[in-house]
């Protein structure tokens, strides 16, 4: 329960009633959100069914949709989405008309939003303007505060600016100025933790710049993965709403946060509509067919009595042994793709089998390959050169997500693994 101003009554021995007016810090309940990404593409799922791919291109809205709802069903006081609403930079006009769908929701209920725009979403884009509801509150370019107030006088400030164009490299932390005069203070902010080397420098911050603001609470965004960065401060990203790829997996959602008197409590509350995850399977040489596929199909019953939908990819550990060849394993999948779905679904998009780096044996002839391979491995840098072009193209930026230095790692090894494995068996 909330403090709020009140009056006490204090009956003493004379009969006479003393008014006593007693002034309690009234509490705030908001929900954060970050990284919705509405009119994400889903591109590159081949052989999905349309039943399924219609589903997945769904899925932000109705994780969206879940959020509104908890913010009315719960009374919030207020939502903050901290950046990148919408996937690209030119939102499409089905995709904001039904964003401010939403918000006109939250209006029959007096819940104002305060958003920023992020570096998909930016402010240079060009789009058709449709208006929002008075109860949204967009942040400009450049960092503001706005101001929140309760019925009962409990005040909040909110301090956040949008990116006003894609690339924004400066230490936007360093424009926020707590302004004195409200009972908490909250900062909107997307951007990237310091020390986080998978993701791009974008309105880079420290932990400790953080806390020199004296917020009570900082709503970041840009980081997919949900992260209690901090209690003390209470810094959080909350992840995205709904995972797009497979790099995306696990349960995707929102904060809910608290603040009463001196206690501040925050809780994750679930809004992915499908989920992607990888299951492991140890398999051995001599197994067969008919007990991998035994095993594939345990794995997916397993995930289907959840009750949730699934994009599953099954990871086949061989240890040492040889693999399965590439054929096998479409064959595989295709099979395990006929199985019948239901409301939710359990779809395996892809197997691969895991192997322990071929030892390389003493044949002469490929020793000076196998060196050359492991050598270019090693020295290998990254992409980003090689791939210039695409991320400027204007048609195909949007469907391309940045590789990280971790998954350029994996796909080098990946690839080393293979021609090792391809030149080496049964020697």
């Amino acid at each position: 329960m909330y403090g709020k101003v009140c009056s006490v009554h204090v009956k003493i021995k004379c009969e006479m009633l003393i008014e006593i007016e007693v002034t309690l810090l009234s509490g705030v309940r908001f929900i954060h959100a970050a990284d919705l990404h509405l009119d994400s593409p889903f591109s590159g799922l081949k052989d999905m069914p349309s039943s399924i791919l219609k589903e997945l291109r769904e899925s932000p809205f109705k994780a969206f949709q879940t959020i509104i709802n908890e913010a009315i069903s719960l009374q919030v006081d207020f939502i903050v989405l901290s950046g990148d609403l919408f996937d690209g930079e030119n939102r499409s006009l089905r995709t904001q008309v039904r964003f401010r769908t939403e918000m006109e929701k939250l209006q029959k209920h007096q819940i104002p939003a305060y958003i920023i725009h992020g570096n998909h979403d930016h402010l240079s884009g060009s789009w058709i303007t449709v208006e929002l509801p008075d109860n949204v509150h967009v942040f400009s370019g450049q960092t503001e505060v706005k101001r929140f107030e309760k019925i009962d006088g409990t005040t909040v400030h909110l301090y956040g600016f949008s990116y006003p164009r894609r690339h924004v490299r400066e230490r936007m932390i360093e424009t926020y100025i707590k302004a004195e005069g409200a009972d908490y203070h909250i900062g909107l902010l997307h951007g990237n933790l310091e020390g986080n080397s998978e993701h791009s420098p974008y309105a880079p911050f420290s932990l400790k710049e953080l806390a020199a603001r004296d917020f009570d609470y900082w709503a970041l965004g840009h980081i997919h993965k949900h992260q209690v960065v901090s209690e003390d401060p209470l810094v959080i990203y909350p992840g995205n709403i709904q995972g797009r790829n497979r790099k995306e997996s696990g349960v995707k959602g929102c904060m809910l946060v608290e603040f009463d008197e001196d206690m501040k409590r925050h809780s994750f509350i679930e809004t992915s509509e499908v989920i992607w995850e990888s299951e492991t399977i140890e398999i051995t040489a001599d197994g067969g067919f008919d007990a991998l596929f035994k095993q594939c199909r345990e794995v997916i019953e397993r995930k289907g009595f959840d009750g949730r939908s699934f994009l599953l990819e099954l990871k086949l550990d061989a240890g040492d042994a040889a693999g399965a060849s590439g054929e096998y394993l479409e064959e595989l999948t295709r099979i395990l793709q006929e199985e019948d779905q239901g409301e939710s679904f359990v779809w395996v998009y892809k197997i691969k089998v895991i192997q322990s780096m071929p030892m390389i044996r003493s044949n002469e002839t490929l020793l000076p390959f196998m060196a050359e391979v492991s050598m270019l491995a090693s020295e290998f840098v990254d992409t980003d050169a090689a791939l210039a072009q695409l991320y400027i193209h204007p048609g195909a930026r949007r469907f391309l997500d940045t590789i990280e230095p971790k998954e350029q790692r994996e796909l080098v090894d990946e690839a080393e693994r293979w021609l090792l494995q391809v030149f080496d068996v049964n020697k």
